[in-house]
This record gives C-alpha cells, structure tokens and sequence, in this order.
C-alpha cells in the first residue's frame, strides 16, 4: 500500500514546497500562504508575532540578528544595527549615505532569509519560492535588486506585485465576480506614501492610477515628533544627532508616543532628563502638512482616473500609520466616506501577496492582474533620462557582479553550457554598460537574470 504524506502543521498532503507571499516592509515584514481552506494567513512562527521588524544587528564576526531581536539593540548598539534600507535597495552608490557599513541589499538579503527560515520551520515545508510585494513608484533596478535578495537568501521571487495591488487582490478575492467596485488604497507605509484607483470586475484587476513616493511615510511622523522633543527641551540638535544611542532611544520613544495618540489624548514620559511629552492636538499640526501632501496626492490620482471621489466604492487602508485618527479624518473628508477597516492594515498586502502566490501555483485561474514586475514610467525629461541610465547601470553592474561570482563559485557542478551561455550574456552587458543605451542594459540584464535563474534556482533549493 502506497504511503501518504500528512503535514502536521498544515493539516494537508504533504508538498514538495509551498510558494509564500512576502510583505517586504520598511519598518516591519510579513509572509503569508494559503491555508487548508483556501484562505490567505499570515505566519506566526512559534509566537514571534506576525510582525516581523525589518532591523538587522551585525555582530563583531558579522553574524545577522533580525527582527526583534535586532531591535533590542538598535540603543546599545546603534552603529551595527540598521533599519529603514528599504528605500535604498537598487539605488546607484552614489545616493546612498556616506559611510554607510551595510549595503541595502545585504540588509535586504539577511530579513529574507529570516522570513524563509520562520516560514519553514511554522510549516514545515520547503520554501523556494516566493512573490514580493514593492512600492508601485519603485524602479526597474529597485525591482531587480528586490530579485537578486531574494536569490541571495535563496529565494525565487517568481512574482513582483506593487503593494497597493495586492491590498486591492485581498480585498477582491471575496466580491461576487459580477460586481463591480472602484477603489481607492491608500498606502502609508513605514518609509513611503502610494495610492492606487483600480476597478474591480469578473476577476479583472485594473489599476486606473498611481501617485506616490518615498516621502511621506510613518518614519517621517516619527522624526517630526523626535524633532519636536529637542527643540522643546532646549537640546543641541547637531550633538543630539551625533549620539547615535541618543537618537535611537528618541526615535524608539516617538514610535511609542506615535501609536499612543491614536487611543489615547497625551503621551507623557521622560527619557532621562529629557520629557518626553506630547498631546494629540499638537501631534496633528505637526503631521499636517504631511498628511496634506498625501491628500493632495489622492486628488491627483482621482483626476488621472477621470473619476470623482463620488466615483469611489469604497477606500482600502494599508500601513500602520492609517491608525491615525487625524489620517483616518482627512482621508473620510476627501472621500466622503468611511474607509474600510476590515482588513488588517499591517497584513493586507502580505495576504494580497499569498493569494497572487496560490495563482502562481495554478489556482484562482479566474483572477487576472496586471504585470507589475517592471515599472513602466512616462517620458522622462533629460534629467530624468540620465538618472535611469545610471540606476540601470547599477542594476546591470550589481547582476554582473552577482552571475560572475555564482558561475565561478559553482563552476565545478554546472553544465558547460550554463557557463558558456552565462559568460556570453555578461560580454555582452558588460559593454553595453559603456555605452548610453538604457533600454540595451536592461535588455541584456533581464535576459541574464532569466538565463541564470533555472540553474540558480536549481542549486540554491535545500537538498
């Protein structure tokens, strides 16, 4: 008699492997998959919680701690701990701050393999594979850097979602497939604001706009509040700010009064000699004029949909920092109506990324998305032009990098055509580099990236 497979964990026939959804935060990250009844979690790995902050500690021998672990330490040891890369990763050299010791995408590498390594163990299934979610204004090079993390904590980010996309799948997965709805989500995560209108109808998922950047974000409230403490305490700011502890303790205890006055009036509490107090009124007008920008944003993407807030079905939150009251309030005034809070705003677009995984998988044949594993941008002006011809020259020197030290590294376990066809590829990218043709670099970077990831995948898959 044959013999059959039961996960535990899942309560299922055991899998080869599962394919997960990854929320890639600022401040925090989440994965999810689909459980035994067809249903988007998030994984809780041995009562971690299913935040996981997206900090890492690198010890003396450079060994990673992540997650809350790390955050421990972001006071006794600030110069070794980093957080809020996000942003960063793909960006040329040159746009990154001096001295910074641990590159975005080693930071990025090391969260990955932590979420990789919670999921396994929660599961106990293989985990090979993955889709990511991004910011919808993230570049072509932001995305590919996004993919070569993966690769490197030894993931295949099979998938690129924008994240206002995947809040608006999990939202969607549950309207009657004849009804038609028109959304708006609004996306203030930890390090950027987006907001996306789609229409929704018979599992068509069609983004009508986007407006966003990397500013305004949560970080953001938080270094206004922290800003306000050392001008109302009489501090020196340039010597606050060169006492990296100093500031991380100030930061940590903004984050805290941040999430307070969203229940609760006035946040008073002292940091040594310093008080640390705040009132939810003064709170307001210190985010007002951020939250503005964020409105005005709104107003822009409604008016590049040809619509009218009158148009708009119903309002999605994603992003902790939409617990706001003062958020909430600007954004009911714009729309004339209640968001809806139904949805988990810290998990949305992590359970958006499980389901756009379950259909990598074959399922939810019926739900069509758009392709969002490249960024597709206007014209660009001349500056504009330049700046990503640099960033596809940084993407294109980072996977060159990356493919000449794997055939080198695996030269022993690869077919000779693997490596033929691999060196063939980089000769060609490499001289394009010199050259001003950004579409040539990213041509010839995708094609790289889509040659070496069969056999990448291949030996990077736990025996």
């Amino acid at each position: 008699m044959a013999k059959i497979s039961i996960n535990l964990a899942t309560g299922t026939l055991q899998k080869a492997e599962i394919i997960v959804g990854i929320d890639l935060g600022a401040s925090n990250s989440l994965i999810a998959f689909i459980d035994p009844d067809r249903n988007p979690k998030v994984i809780n790995d041995t009562g971690k919680g299913h935040l996981m902050p997206s900090i890492v500690h690198f010890d003396a021998a450079g060994v990673p701690l992540i997650g809350n672990e790390a955050r421990a330490l972001l006071i006794t040891d600030a110069a070794n701990t980093v957080l809020s890369q996000k942003a960063l990763l793909g960006r040329p050299e040159n746009e990154l701050p001096q001295n910074q010791v641990y590159k975005p995408l080693q930071v990025t590498t090391e969260i990955l393999k932590e979420l990789k390594k919670r999921a396994e163990h929660a599961l106990k299934t293989p985990v090979n594979k993955a889709v990511v979610t991004v910011p919808s204004y993230f570049t072509d090079s932001q995305r590919m850097a996004t993919r070569n993390a993966g690769r490197l904590a030894g993931l295949d980010v099979i998938k690129i979602v924008n994240e206002t996309t995947a809040a608006s799948l999990t939202y969607g997965i549950g309207l009657d497939p004849m009804d038609q709805k028109t959304i708006a989500v609004y996306d203030l995560g930890g390090g950027s604001f987006t907001v996306s209108v789609m229409r929704i109808h018979n599992g068509i998922f069609e983004v009508l706009s986007t407006k966003g950047n990397s500013f305004p974000g949560g970080d953001d409230f938080d270094r206004t509040i922290l800003n306000y403490w050392i001008d109302k305490n009489n501090l020196d700011a340039a010597s606050t700010a060169a006492t990296p502890s100093l500031m991380q303790q100030l930061r940590l205890k903004a984050e805290e009064a941040k999430i307070a006055l969203s229940t609760q009036n006035i946040y008073n509490e002292k940091l040594g000699e310093i008080w640390c107090t705040l009132d939810r009124q003064t709170f307001e007008q210190l985010i007002a004029a951020m939250v503005t920008d964020t409105i005005n944003l709104c107003k822009q993407a409604i008016a590049d949909a040809k619509l009218t807030t009158a148009a708009i079905d119903d309002v999605l939150l994603v992003g902790g920092s939409t617990r706001t009251p003062y958020v909430k309030a600007q954004v009911t005034e714009l729309f004339g109506k209640q968001p809806n809070e139904q949805i988990n705003p810290d998990e949305i677009v992590a359970l958006g990324a499980a389901i756009q995984a379950d259909i990598m998988d074959g399922n939810r044949s019926f739900i069509s998305l758009p392709d969002e594993d490249m960024y597709k941008e206007p014209a660009p002006s001349s500056a504009a032009a330049q700046r990503m011809l640099d960033q596809a020259r940084a993407e294109g020197e980072q996977l060159a990098y990356l493919a000449g030290q794997f055939i080198e590294r695996h030269r022993f376990v690869l077919t000779s055509m693997d490596i033929s066809g691999t060196r063939e590829i980089l000769d060609k990218l490499r001289a394009a580099l010199s050259q001003d043709d950004t579409d040539m670099i990213r041509s010839l970077t995708t094609e790289l990236n889509e040659f070496t990831r069969p056999f990448a995948s291949r030996l990077l898959k736990p025996s």
